[in-house]
């Protein structure tokens, strides 16, 4: 008689076969669980982590912080969270600020890490380091190590990272010439600029480089000096400055005098008017500056005339030994 084949039950072996490695990947995710508790993390949080990619999750184990999950998704998110907290430590934006430019530089990642720039790089200096500027680096196509002395230049322009390069000149040089061509006023210059931190005395201000129309320093006062038509008012540093000078020329029998100190940006676009309205724009534009660009809205100029021009024993303060003294 002829046996009878002993039917198999494939189905039955194949789940049989599978149950280690369900086991074994339910003992990974538990021990996973694990190790985020012990961390600090709590269940919800805990449940938006284990989802994560095997490496995200390796990294964030791996972090000496403990992230705040639940925070970044108070927005819609790419859930790059490990890099929301870095940066959001490096920098102290706010949660959306935060989300919208690592997403945004995430995209770009591997691009900029090419050419050198690490996200330390970018995370301590990101006010520099904008996504349009991180798309515009990446366009230029210059290695971190070759843009970096011309980047730490304060005042460098991102977007003439490429022309510095190429120039072969000194950093400096090569912002000042490719960047700011009208620091230097025989060369015509399309950019304006908007002074960031006017209250510093060594700013340079001048037609193109301007302060806030709002802007109005802080510590102007009197100066104790005569005056032609109106108090005369400067930052306190100048002021104290010119009462010196006013009382070393009266020991030399010379009689200064304010004609115009600080002006607002109001008072400077009168004047701007004025003189617009009684002589052709050329000469006009030689002779007042465009409201905003005037050192006398920074507290820091004078125009002086004499006692004795006020006396009316000299027509103007050119004519006066008073202004030679000055001029010395």
């Amino acid at each position: 008689m002829a046996k009878k084949k002993r039917k198999v039950n494939t189905k039955r072996i194949a789940i049989v076969a599978l149950i280690p490695v369900v086991c074994i990947a339910l003992l990974i995710a538990n021990f996973t669980s694990i190790r985020l508790s012990i961390k600090g993390y709590h269940k919800e949080d805990k449940k938006v982590v284990l989802k994560l990619e095997k490496e995200d999750i390796k990294d964030i184990l791996q972090y000496d912080q403990i992230i705040n999950i639940s925070k970044w998704d108070k927005v819609k998110n790419d859930a790059h969270y490990l890099l929301y907290d870095e940066y959001y430590r490096a920098s102290k934006k706010s949660v959306k600020k935060v989300v919208y430019y690592i997403d945004s530089y995430y995209e770009r990642m591997e691009d900029l890490n090419y050419l050198g720039y690490t996200k330390n790089v970018l995370f301590k200096n990101s006010d520099l380091y904008t996504i349009s500027n991180l798309d515009t680096l990446i366009s230029a196509n210059v290695p971190y190590k070759k843009a970096k002395k011309y980047l730490a230049v304060k005042g460098a322009q991102i977007q003439d990272i490429k022309k510095y390069v190429d120039s072969g000149l000194s950093p400096l040089k090569a912002v000042l010439q490719v960047s700011y061509p009208g620091i230097d006023s025989s060369k015509k210059d399309s950019r304006s600029y908007t002074i960031e931190n006017p209250e510093d005395t060594l700013i340079l201000i001048k037609n193109g480089f301007s302060v806030p129309s709002d802007y109005v320093p802080k510590d102007l006062r009197d100066v104790n000096i005569p005056y032609e038509t109106e108090v005369g008012q400067l930052r306190d540093e100048a002021a104290t400055a010119l009462e010196k000078m006013y009382k070393d020329g009266l020991k030399q029998g010379y009689s200064i005098a304010i004609k115009s100190s600080y002006r607002s940006y109001d008072t400077q676009l009168a004047v701007y008017n004025e003189y617009f309205a009684m002589y052709d724009a050329a000469y006009a534009a030689s002779l007042v500056s465009i409201p905003g660009s005037s050192e006398h809205q920074c507290g820091l100029s004078v125009d002086l005339t004499s006692q004795s021009v006020m006396n009316g024993e000299y027509g103007t303060f050119g004519e006066t030994p008073d202004y030679n003294w000055i001029e010395q």
